[in-house]
This record gives C-alpha cells, structure tokens and sequence, in this order.
C-alpha cells in the first residue's frame, strides 16, 4: 500500500467520525490534485471502504510481525484482538460505517470479497490453516466468531474492550468445541 493510499484511508476515516457513511463523497476525500492512479483505483465509495480494509490489514500485519509462536486459538485471540484495538482507534467512524450497512446492507455485498481477504490475512497471521476443504470450514467458523464479537465490540464502552475479550475468549471457545474449529 502506497502512502498516498494510507493517507486516503486515514482521511476517510477521520471524514466518517462526523458524518455518516451515505454523506460521504469522494470529493470529501479526492482533492482534484490527486495522482490519477488513484484516481482511476477509487471512483467509489465502495472503492473507499476497500482502501480503508486494506490500510486495516496493513497495519494488523506491521503490529503482528513479532506475534508469538502460540496455541492456535492463543494465536488467533492475540490476531483479532490487535484488529479490534485497530478499529477502536476509528470507533466512531467504523460505527458509521456498519450504521450505513444496516440502512444498505446490499453495499456489504460489495465488499464481501475485501472482508474475506482481511479474514484470510487474519488467520495467516495466527499460522490458522485455511486452505482446502477443512480450510473453508475453518474460515466460516472464523467469520462467525469475529460478527459475533464484533456486535460485542459496537457497544463495549470498555477502555480495554473488557467485553470484547470476554466475548473474543468465549466464541473461540464455543467454536472450539462445536466444529473443532482450532484443531
């Protein structure tokens, strides 16, 4: 990811702290001096939100460089754990975010394929095998695990998002014994 990019990613989210998600324009965030590269990459607002998911990613791979070597479940609390502190830093803009897909939930469609890429990353980082047959199994499990504590994490007020450790450690657990998830 290009500079130009995380400074796009991080002035959207700092636009989207004060104003809903169907206000935002692109011209709130492309000035017309903007490199036409960009340009041709972000023409929409989906193209906005891919670009913040990618700057998410980005930085939960810098953050997860010298994650250590632990259980499977150890590993991926410690990875979705460092990608709620992320959002938390953008608390009210990712809340805005999921507001405008609750009004649109078709938008979320759209970035499906961007999510399921940050739920890939997420499970790489944790050394959580999600290839092949057991893989895809594995990877829902892991999508259920992270909506379910994400709607924790929309009203934990927590300064140490108290709640969404709670919850994080309780839906590894419940996958656990469910599907064998972690084995």
């Amino acid at each position: 990811m290009i500079d130009l990019e995380k400074k796009i990613a991080v002035k959207t989210l700092n636009i989207l702290k004060k104003k809903t998600l169907n206000k935002l324009s692109l011209d709130d965030v492309l000035k017309k001096n903007i490199n036409s590269k960009i340009k041709n990459k972000i023409k929409s607002k989906i193209d906005l939100l891919n670009n913040i998911s990618r700057y998410i990613d980005n930085l939960l791979i810098d953050q997860m460089k010298s994650i250590e070597k632990s259980s499977n479940k150890d590993m991926l609390f410690e990875v979705l754990m460092a990608r709620f502190d992320l959002l938390q830093k953008y608390r009210l803009s990712f809340i805005s975010i999921y507001e405008g897909f609750k009004k649109s939930p078709q938008k979320f469609i759209k970035l499906l394929p961007s999510f399921l890429e940050s739920m890939i990353i997420s499970a790489e980082l944790a050394t959580f095998n999600v290839n092949g047959f057991k893989g895809t199994i594995r990877l829902k499990g892991l999508i259920i695990v992270y909506f379910a504590t994400f709607f924790v994490w929309l009203d934990d007020n927590t300064a140490s998002l108290e709640k969404t450790m709670m919850a994080l450690d309780k839906n590894l657990n419940q996958a656990e014994k469910f599907g064998k998830l972690l084995s």
